[in-house]
């Protein structure tokens, strides 16, 4: 039986029928923009034009923020507050006939790369997302952490640095403050602030400074935009270095935008995880780019779907 994955952020909702392998049939993809009424219009019509013609047994539905996946409810979305306290179950299953459950988007991209990708071949798997904000997912012993609430795993909010900058949760230091495709455009910044001269500097002058166009001149061997994305790095390892030693697991995996920057920001994690890590945890674990790109989220929400009786659609 195959099962929708429903992927919806900020700007977008990406809606996709998996199979019980992990491909994918069929996809669509709609902007999640507009008042509470228009988004649940927005989702449903996304379950019933992607589903249609297909054999489907259940829905999933990833957002992001703060999830109580008891209640099939958002608590706190800060990029997408039209979400917020709603029976999603009851509003699907009225518009769309099939049973929902709600996930949140990292957890579903991590339970993706779990079945699916990177953490295909292992038992234990970290998987971090470094978009916007900082994402993860924790799955041990082949099963998804999610603690008491379903709210479990918000890997983005660890503290690293109690006097670190200010971040969108209201706290600060956090690894999601520091190790953000967010933190890197800030970081850019005030790099480009004390040194004019370097090329980053002199593309700050002329317009805003994005994540892709450090990673571009990192490449290009630009000191200065290789000591952003070396920092983010750092900080990003003593973020992983706490990882494994709470959970010991045998693969990281580092998805989302700024993971682009591949081994500019994972030697660095690396290194700080090798220094700062306990053995024997710091020796197993293998630190790798996530590998399902953007679906990992639709493949991860399939794969997380459960029917009416409460079984997952496409198997354990």
């Amino acid at each position: 039986m195959n099962a929708i994955g429903v992927d919806v952020g900020g700007t977008k909702i990406a809606a996709g029928v998996v199979t019980p392998e992990g491909k994918l049939l069929n996809e669509v993809r709609y902007p999640s923009s507009g008042p509470t009424e228009r988004l649940l219009s927005s989702i449903a019509r996304a379950i019933n034009d992607v589903g249609d013609g297909y054999e489907v047994g259940g829905v999933c539905l990833a957002v992001p923020g703060n999830i109580l996946a008891t209640e099939n409810r958002v608590v706190f979305s800060p990029n997408l507050h039209t979400i917020e306290n709603i029976d999603l179950k009851k509003e699907m299953k009225g518009r769309t006939g099939l049973d929902l459950t709600v996930e949140n988007d990292a957890n579903a991209a991590a339970w993706g790369e779990f079945r699916f990708g990177a953490g295909a071949a292992y038992d234990h798997l970290v998987f971090i997302t470094l978009g916007t904000g900082v994402g993860g997912g924790v799955i041990s012993h082949g099963m998804l952490l999610r603690g008491a609430q379903g709210a479990g795993g918000e890997l983005g909010h660890m503290t690293i640095n109690a006097t670190g900058p200010r971040c969108g949760c209201g706290n600060r230091g956090c690894l999601e403050s520091l190790a953000s495709g967010t933190a890197i455009q800030r970081r850019a910044r005030e790099v480009a602030a004390e040194e004019p001269g370097s090329a980053l500097g002199r593309l700050a002058i002329n317009r805003k400074v994005l994540g892709e166009d450090v990673t571009r001149l990192a490449r290009e061997g630009d000191k200065a935009a290789l000591s952003v994305l070396e920092e983010t790095g750092m900080w990003l390892g003593i973020g992983l270095a706490g990882y494994t030693n709470v959970f010991n697991p045998e693969v990281i995996a580092i998805g989302g935008g700024a993971s682009a920057a591949g081994d500019l920001i994972l030697d660095a994690a690396r290194r700080e995880v090798h220094l700062r890590a306990h053995s024997p945890a710091r020796d197993l674990v293998e630190i790798k780019e996530a590998t399902l790109g953007p679906e990992s989220g639709v493949l991860g929400a399939a794969a997380l779907a459960r029917d009416a009786s409460g079984e997952y659609v496409l198997g354990t």
